[in-house]
Parts: C-alpha cells; sequence; structure tokens
C-alpha cells in the first residue's frame, strides 16, 4: 500500500437486491488530499462516502483505513469512526442540548477528554468558524449555516484524521452556503484530508487537488483538478461538465 494512502478501496460493491448502487470501485485517497466526488443523481456517491466509515456496508470489497481492513468484521468500526469526521445534509443535531453540549458529547464521552478541556477546546473551535457567542444557543435557535458550522465543528471536536462531506451545503439557503465554503476552505489550508461528496462545482475547482466522477456505480473518470475540468477524456464527463460548467 502507499505509505501516504489513508484510505485505499479495493473493488468495492454494494447491491441493493438487483440495483449496484456501487459497482467495483477502487480508489486510494492520500494523507492531506482534498478530492471532491462529483456526478449526476444516483450515480453513487453518497453510498460510496457512507460506505467509508461502514454507515452504509458494502456487499463485498474491501476499505483499509490507515492500514486496517475495516470491512473485517473482527475490526472495531466505532473506534475508526472515531478518527472519520462525518458531516451530513442534515445537520444531525441534537436539538434538546446545546450547541456546547452537543460539541463537547463526543469528546467525553467516547474520548474520556476531561470535560474542561473538551469545552476550552471546542471554544477554540467556535471562535474559528465565528460561532464563539452561540455556545449556549440551541440548535432551533440557529440559521442553517450556523448549524452546518456547528456540526462541522463537532467533527474536529474529536480530533479526526479526515473529514468526509456529504452533500454539505445542499440544505442550505443560497446566501447561507459561502459560510460554511469558507469553514472548508480554511480545513484545506490546513491540509486536513477531505472527501468531498457535492454539486458546488466552482468550489471543487478552487480548492480540490484531486476529482472523481461518478457514473452508474463506477468511477468513470478521476484526475488532478486541472486536468479534470480542463482535458476530460470520457465523453460521459465531458457532456456533464458541459451542462453543469
Amino acid at each position: 500500500m502507499n505509505d501516504n494512502a489513508l484510505i485505499k478501496v479495493q473493488d468495492l460493491k454494494k447491491h441493493y437486491g438487483d440495483v449496484y448502487a456501487l459497482d467495483g470501485i477502487n480508489i486510494e485517497i492520500n494523507k492531506g488530499d482534498v478530492v471532491f466526488v462529483v456526478g449526476p443523481s444516483g450515480s453513487g456517491k453518497s453510498t460510496f462516502l457512507r460506505c467509508l466509515n461502514r454507515l452504509e456496508e458494502p456487499t463485498s470489497g474491501s476499505i483499509y483505513f490507515e492500514g486496517t481492513d475495516i470491512t473485517d468484521k473482527k475490526s472495531d468500526i466505532n473506534v475508526h469512526r472515531q478518527k472519520m469526521g462525518m458531516v451530513f445534509q442534515q445537520f444531525n443535531l441534537f436539538p434538546h442540548m446545546t450547541v456546547m453540549k452537543n460539541l463537547i458529547l463526543g469528546p467525553t464521552k467516547l474520548q474520556k477528554v476531561p470535560k474542561e478541556q473538551a469545552i476550552k477546546e471546542a471554544t477554540a473551535l467556535l471562535e474559528r468558524v465565528g460561532l464563539a457567542d452561540r455556545a449556549n444557543a440551541y440548535p432551533n435557535q440557529l440559521s442553517g449555516g450556523q448549524k452546518q458550522r456547528i456540526a462541522i465543528v463537532r467533527a474536529l471536536c474529536m480530533k479526526p484524521d479526515v473529514m468526509l462531506f456529504d452533500e454539505p451545503t445542499s440544505a442550505l439557503d443560497p446566501e447561507m452556503v459561502n459560510e460554511v465554503l469558507e469553514v472548508m476552505r480554511e480545513l484545506a489550508k490546513e491540509n486536513m484530508t477531505m472527501v468531498v461528496v457535492t454539486h458546488e462545482i466552482a468550489f471543487a475547482r478552487e480548492i480540490a487537488n484531486r476529482v472523481i466522477f461518478m457514473a452508474d456505480g463506477k468511477i468513470e473518470e478521476e484526475a488532478e483538478v486541472n486536468e479534470f475540468f480542463e482535458k476530460p477524456k470520457s465523453e460521459r464527463l465531458k457532456a456533464f461538465l458541459d451542462k453543469v460548467l
């Protein structure tokens, strides 16, 4: 395995009956990569992302994360998930807890971080995303953009080695999208490894170093960002880019 490969996926398949949501995915994601996954609706993008931390159970194939095959039933997926931050379309914050309680729940319960330390680290992250004044607010008192930034901070509180984003802006009003993209820009600058499923093609062009185009459960094309947009090889990718650019 490539020494830099944080995630290595081999012949990953996911079937729902006769439907092949994923049909033989092979990909390596290296430390510091910012990999964007694009493609038409129904191409398997979100299924692929959710298989990476086994929120979806693959039908067959292997996923190595930091050298461990996490599809092996003997591996403790909950231990590995702590190193994989996940941000969903819907924010999945606990509505009955304040922002701060949402943020410190994982570190204190799962990683046994002392409460005072967890609060200090969460406060510093809230300051970074411009929401230090919302620590005692409840999720229903926040805008969509604020909720999504809090969801990103919650994932970062676990000190993950990779961040997985599943269409993080698709549920947001247009004026709130940039609040979330700005946080992701900062993470990319800090060399956080990121895998992002998105329809934000211009954003992919701006911060990705690699882009994957999926269609019909397969990786149709994968390339460095400039080559992907400037010299697409497959007719399907050319047709896709013609529609979205």
